[in-house]
């Protein structure tokens, strides 16, 4: 049972609470270009595990089968003692996911979005469970069954889901134990004092013990110091490791080049200019306006796409390699075709044109 795939209606459910709230406080909570964005890239997450799901879960799984004690999973404690060890897992996770370059390229699509709503919480680096599940392994060594510690993980990650919003300001006593919104908004900041901050997942009490806590004080920016100023969610989930890739290609030194993809993302290596990491407060967001019926085509087509990818992680496990691999590669060009409609590309329909017509056989194949 995957409960995040389950939770599905309830996130729009309240996107559509938040939006409603944000009307009646006269503000915008959702820019139309960005949620494309966000979705996007969260089912590009879902589509990579599910690809990976024997990768991701075998390792997990043959590291259980070496475990030290035998944890019954109708224990109460068993479960508490799992849901702490599952954030304190996260956290540390989280905390290298921006400390090391190579992590943080996996981890950045997260904090690229210029907004803050329930969106950006489906906003994902497609990749990121190869780095993420490697921090949860000595679970598996203490003993907790994975079908347990799956649950665990889930519902770490359907609780970070509501503290992406700016609607809710704070909650008082909870401030103190408990990720809420007004920790996680500095955590997207982009302001020098906030940067690398509040890493928990459900606990903030880590940040707390571990020196990476910071209050929300001032007026937050969001997104990634560099911002990656586009709404295409396959450029913006490669953008990072090109960008890796272009500091190593900058460093001159061999071993600095080693260095660079695992020192963290601001360091500069010797014979390199360092790059300015100032952010403006009032730093304009990024922003395309698409025509009417180009908003109408992204929404009516980007809707029946994800309808066909929620048919292939329902029927993934009765198709063959073959078919897999080519509906993720229709899935990719999904993403930048999409992407590329709404920001005008020229490129982008010949992309769009091959795409549709291989719907078809798609559907056959599913």
């Amino acid at each position: 049972m995957n409960l995040i795939l389950l939770s599905t209606p309830l996130f729009f459910v309240l996107m559509a609470v938040e939006w409603l709230g944000g009307r009646l406080q006269h503000r915008r909570v959702f820019r139309g270009t960005d949620v494309f964005a966000n979705l996007c890239l969260g089912t590009a997450q879902t589509v990579f595990a599910a690809v990976s799901a024997g990768l991701l879960a075998g390792s997990y799984v043959t590291l259980y089968s070496l475990r030290f004690f035998d944890i019954p999973s109708t224990s109460a404690w068993a479960w508490v003692v799992l849901l702490l060890g599952t954030d304190f897992c996260y956290y540390w996770f989280h905390r290298a996911s921006h400390q090391i370059h190579l992590f943080w390229a996996a981890h950045a699509p997260h904090h690229q979005s210029e907004d803050f709503n329930l969106s950006v919480a489906l906003r994902q680096g497609p990749i990121q469970p190869l780095f993420s599940r490697v921090f949860y392994l000595p679970l598996a060594l203490l003993g907790f069954p994975p079908a347990m510690f799956a649950t665990a993980v889930a519902l770490n990650t359907l609780y970070q889901f509501w503290v992406h919003t700016e609607l809710i300001r704070t909650l008082g006593p909870l401030e103190w134990l408990f990720v809420t919104p007004s920790h996680h908004r500095v955590h997207h900041a982009c302001n020098g004092r906030y940067l690398d901050k509040n890493h928990g997942g459900m606990l903030i009490v880590w940040d707390r013990m571990f020196g990476t806590f910071e209050a929300e004080r001032e007026r937050v920016t969001y997104g990634t110091v560099k911002p990656v100023r586009t709404f295409n969610p396959l450029v913006a989930a490669l953008t990072p490791f090109r960008e890796l890739a272009a500091s190593i290609r900058r460093t001159p030194r061999f071993l600095d080049k080693l260095k660079v993809a695992f020192m963290p993302p601001g360091w500069t290596p010797p014979g390199v200019e360092a790059t300015p990491s100032d952010v403006p407060p009032d730093r304009p967001r990024f922003e395309v306006h698409a025509p009417h019926r180009v908003a109408l085509y992204v929404l009516l087509v980007g809707s029946l796409s994800l309808a066909l990818i929620l048919a292939f992680q329902v029927r993934i496990s009765a198709l063959s390699p073959v078919v897999r691999l080519a509906f993720v590669a229709w899935f990719l060009a999904s993403l930048g075709g999409l992407g590329g409609v709404l920001e005008g590309r020229r490129w982008a329909r010949p992309v769009e044109a091959l795409r549709l017509v291989t719907v078809p056989f798609l559907i056959a194949a599913l």
